[in-house]
């Protein structure tokens, strides 16, 4: 349960950076609570808040995988591959308001990631 635990670890720092630069931007903006009217907000608000409604699930299937036994360099390849679609997601929501590349590479390589892991999920339990 290393591997999992590495990319949870790995998943929190880039959650309190998110959150932080939240925190930046509240105190530079003057709001306190919602977005008021700063897309900057906004959109620091949704690259944090997207973060947390797509890595516990996530997570949640890697660590089940790794107690299922799967190859140490399949989980890494997963686990690694997760984090860099959460970060270029991150970015590319934070850099614009409209749709970027960076921001539909993370969001669809996250989910064909979770759909994957959903997949062989029920496919080993079938089995």
């Amino acid at each position: 349960m290393e591997i999992t635990l590495l990319y949870t670890s790995l998943l929190t720092i880039l959650a309190i950076f998110l959150a932080l630069r939240n925190g930046l931007i509240r105190g530079k903006t003057k709001t306190m609570l919602g977005e008021g009217d700063s897309p900057e907000l906004l959109q620091s608000i949704r690259a944090h808040g997207n973060l947390m409604e797509h890595a516990p699930i996530a997570l949640i299937l890697l660590l089940l995988l790794e107690m299922q036994g799967v190859a140490d360099w399949k989980l890494h390849l997963i686990g690694s591959s997760f984090f860099l679609c959460r970060i270029l997601h991150a970015y590319g929501i934070t850099i614009s308001r409209e749709s970027t590349p960076y921001r539909v590479v993370g969001a669809l390589g996250s989910w064909v990631l979770m759909l994957g892991m959903s997949v062989y999920g029920i496919y080993a339990y079938l089995v």
